[in-house]
């Protein structure tokens, strides 16, 4: 362990995220710097002589221990109580840049920041897509998003869920969990007030989850949030999946509409080359009209059922389920079919809010889960 007598030791700034706010309309006219300390589950404010202290740190004045005066000393063991410094020669998290906020809205900044930190911790590949990139790559004109969807390696998605729990955000039930059905996980906020989608993959792709994966990675660019490098698709990749779920279907929906079909048609048309990477994703049986007039001498036929399209495109929700179900093996589906009748209880309530039926019974909110399903069935039968 480092001491104050080693060589090279000095005071060290750390933070899984940091943002100059001075002059920001979000905060008060004295805040300074936003900081998410190390092993903290909420952002920190840093205002007068706290604040400048550690942008000294940041701006790599030397600061050693014998060096400061008593109430710099006393500061900075309070720094490192917090999370905010350490004693040491090197630190991975430690801090060297320190920029006003790159989105308009700055929390929603020290998100992307903080998953992309926790994932790299832990080893966890990901790729953060849609939300403000789109913006900041010329492919949409609307800058902000409401939350945060990363696609991470496929088989690591419970693991990166598990681990931004430990940081306030709470997984929303969802009775497909553990299915080929399942493409994301659903983090609610608490206090960040920015929900997370974990994804396992986009839906709408021929390919197999992994191998789509592994070609979004393999060419992603970098954008810097909060001092935190994030990885984000190339920008002709990011076109063909953000075409691919302005397209995607929504459970009782209807057709696709002409404004969807424009939109996805414009952001393909600001990505040269995006008509490649829609062939190498498995894009184009989604999107082959809109590239039909992008690409009219390119033969389109490329085959594959894409993921998640044709239960989506279903009426109500127990079509839905019902359509769903028949995509999952055999040995598994009487199972499942159990589950989706009689779901567990924090799935019978999360249902149950969602329809506007809030209830502190779960048996209770089963049964009315049941009568929503089975009134949707037969007014779909009795009008087909």
């Amino acid at each position: 362990m480092s001491s104050a007598a080693d060589p090279g030791v000095r005071w060290i700034p750390v933070a899984l995220g940091a943002i100059d706010v001075r002059g920001s309309s979000f905060f008060l006219p004295e805040a300074e710097i936003l900081v998410v300390p190390v092993g903290a589950d909420a952002p920190l404010c840093l205002v007068g002589a706290g604040a400048s202290l550690w942008r000294r740190l940041v701006e790599g004045t030397p600061v050693v221990p014998s060096a400061v005066d008593p109430d710099a000393a006393a500061l900075l063991h309070e720094f490192r109580a917090a999370g905010l410094a350490v004693l040491a020669a090197t630190h991975p998290a430690g801090v060297a840049d320190l920029r006003p906020p790159a989105l308009s809205s700055p929390m929603h900044e020290l998100v992307y920041a903080l998953v992309a930190r926790i994932a790299a911790d832990r080893g966890i590949p990901c790729v953060f897509v849609k939300g403000p990139a789109l913006h900041r790559q010329g492919l949409r004109d609307r800058e902000h998003s409401g939350d945060v969807d990363v696609w991470c390696e496929p088989s690591r998605c419970d693991e990166l869920a598990t681990a931004l729990e430990q940081y306030g955000w709470t997984r929303e039930p969802d009775p497909w969990w553990g299915t080929s059905v399942h493409h994301s996980i659903t983090l609610a906020p608490g206090g960040w007030g920015c929900e997370i989608d974990v994804h396992r993959r986009i839906p709408g792709l021929t390919l197999p989850d992994d191998e789509a994966f592994a070609i979004v990675a393999r060419d992603a660019d970098q954008m810097l949030y909060a001092g935190v490098p994030v990885p984000v698709p190339a920008v002709a990749v990011h076109a063909v999946l953000a075409a691919v779920t302005l397209v995607r279907p929504e459970i009782g929906g209807g057709a696709r509409t002409p404004q969807a079909s424009d939109a996805a048609r414009a952001v393909l048309t600001r990505a040269p080359g995006a008509g490649a990477r829609a062939r190498e994703l498995g894009a184009v049986p989604v999107l082959r009209e809109e590239l039909r007039t992008l690409l009219p001498d390119d033969d389109l036929t490329d085959g594959g059922v894409p993921r998640d399209w044709a239960w989506r495109a279903q009426p109500d929700r127990a079509h839905a389920y019902w359509h769903a179900l028949r995509t999952e093996p055999l040995a598994v589906r009487f199972r499942l079919l159990l589950r989706l009748i009689w779901p567990p209880d924090e799935v019978a309530l999360a249902s149950a809010r969602r329809a506007g039926e809030p209830s502190a019974c779960a048996t209770r909110a089963r049964l009315r889960r049941i009568r929503r399903g089975a009134r949707e069935w037969l007014r779909r039968s009795s009008t087909g």
